[in-house]
């Protein structure tokens, strides 16, 4: 986990407790939001590349609306996001599908709300293809097999991957005149090397040969996996082999270049508020159970990691625990230390939620899920959506 003990001056009401709250509660930056979009358009404007959203990453409504703007469209990889996508862009923008697995009445349905279309594999393609508007742009997903992570949960680039086909496979198509425009990969995870992205299009490159520049091909989505600032918030990144790459594709190979991140333009926007419900103190040391679960962040459970708690610092003299409320024995945050003691009533703010977060929240133990709120760049809190019973005996069919 990260030290964290400084934060925007507008979160202090929501910390200590100035203004109403409902915990657990998912909070949005909006402010916070724009500033990662700014990095984004920055991008964009000095390569003139495409910049879409990633919207498996955090797909409510409201924000998706703040960010449409600021965009080129959305990236989707299922039906239901690309109907939510297509509602807020409307018009505005394009849309961007590809999925692992397609069954054939969502490949149809979605196949006249996008844009563009990468297909998963050569079955995909071939067994999907035809019912597509004729307008859509088709392409392939491709593996360089290239991988640049350690755990092979989060690698694309995995042996046996299911994810894209080889280049040998995808030369094959190419040469064959498979009605192929354009080409989507997607090799990293919250990557700061943008000379792993330029290593990886160099490989594509050398697998590919004259195909990737004699007009087979339009266009070709880099993806996403790749983060715009450290885990400590610094900006001060190399960008160069970024721009590089895409200067390549678009002026050597004449392919328009599409990039797509998720959690670039979100994780370090959003918070999750909770309120202390106990302290227990116990033969191995103390622990706070929150009104909040590790099943409203399944990741930091699924990856055994322990998300950042603002004003945690290693050397502080109160240690403790943080808990969630339900029976799992696992449902634990991590160790924590902080300069004061905490307080039934105390509220505890996570950090850098924004990313897989939300959209993997689920209700076990029947415990709800967070009330979500706006933290306006005016620093109001608006509530966007509460959950209710109502809503969870609606999914239980009661």
């Amino acid at each position: 986990m990260n030290v964290v003990t400084e934060w925007p001056e507008r979160l202090g009401s929501v910390l200590f407790g100035d203004v109403p709250l409902e915990t657990p509660a998912f909070i949005y930056d909006e402010a916070g939001i724009l500033r990662l979009l700014g990095k984004g358009a920055e991008i964009r404007e000095s390569s003139g590349c495409r910049l879409l959203f990633a919207v498996k990453s955090f797909c409510f409504r409201d924000a998706l609306e703040l960010m449409a703007p600021h965009l080129d469209g959305f990236a989707v990889s299922s039906l239901f996001e690309a109907k939510l996508a297509r509602s807020v862009l409307r018009d505005r923008g394009t849309l961007h599908f590809t999925t692992a697995g397609l069954r054939p009445q969502d490949a149809a349905d979605s196949g006249v709300l996008c844009d563009y279309f990468a297909f998963n594999s050569v079955n995909q393609l071939r067994s999907h293809r035809d019912v597509l508007h004729p307008a859509v742009q088709v392409g392939l997903r491709v593996n360089p097999e290239l991988s640049f992570i350690g755990d092979a949960r989060y690698d694309p680039c995995r042996p046996a991957s299911r994810l894209g086909e080889p280049l040998s496979t995808v030369a094959q198509i190419l040469d064959e005149g498979d009605s192929v425009s354009g080409l989507l990969l997607h090799t990293n995870c919250d990557a700061t090397d943008f000379g792993q992205l330029e290593t990886t299009v160099n490989k594509i490159r050398r697998g590919l040969g004259p195909r990737l520049e004699d007009g087979r091909l339009r266009w070709i989505n880099l993806g996403g996996g790749y983060l715009f600032e450290d885990e400590y918030g610094d900006d001060a990144l190399d960008m160069t082999p970024l721009y590089r790459t895409i200067d390549f594709l678009q002026r050597g190979c004449s392919l328009e270049t599409i990039i797509e991140p998720g959690a670039a333009l979100i994780r370090t926007a959003c918070y999750l508020v909770s309120t202390v419900l106990e302290i227990q103190t116990r033969s191995g040391g103390k622990t706070a159970i929150l009104d909040t679960t590790v099943n409203h962040m399944p990741e930091a459970f699924e990856y055994q990691y322990e998300p950042d708690v603002l004003g945690h610092r290693d050397d502080a003299d109160w240690a403790c625990t943080l808990a969630g409320c339900t029976c799992l024995a696992g449902d634990v945050f991590g160790e924590y230390s902080f300069d004061h003691p905490l307080a039934v009533g105390d509220r505890v703010m996570f950090l850098n939620m924004g990313a897989y977060t939300l959209v993997k929240a689920h209700t076990f133990n029947g415990v709800n899920l967070p009330t979500i709120y706006a933290l306006t760049s005016g620093g109001e809190l608006l509530m966007k959506r509460r959950y209710t019973y109502d809503d969870f005996a609606a999914r239980w069919g009661a």
